[in-house]
């Protein structure tokens, strides 16, 4: 298994990250655009691609206020109770 190291805390702190789905076929994907230069337009690549090589059931696109602080609480409760796989994209 990978192992992730979050570098947002004052220690390292070992992730692990979520468990993965075995298939798309049949899911909710939320992309999540967290508000960076150019982030949408990654998004817009993943989407184009899952559309084409994913039986995705629905694709969702979500957008967070600012890059500099976390998702809303709404939003976040929005995306949780909404979506069987989150993808956040952010680029520069």
């Amino acid at each position: 298994m990978t192992e992730y190291l979050d570098p947002t805390d004052s220690v390292a702190v070992p992730r692990k990250t979520a468990p993965r789905p075995a298939s798309l076929d049949g899911k909710v994907v939320t992309l999540l655009d967290i508000s960076k230069a150019k982030g949408d337009h990654l998004l817009d690549r993943v989407e184009e691609l899952l559309r084409e090589r994913a039986g995705v059931k629905t694709i969702v696109r979500k957008k967070k206020p600012t890059f500099a602080r976390p998702a809303p609480d709404p939003l976040r409760q929005e995306i949780v109770g909404a979506t069987d796989v989150l993808v956040e994209g952010l680029a520069d």
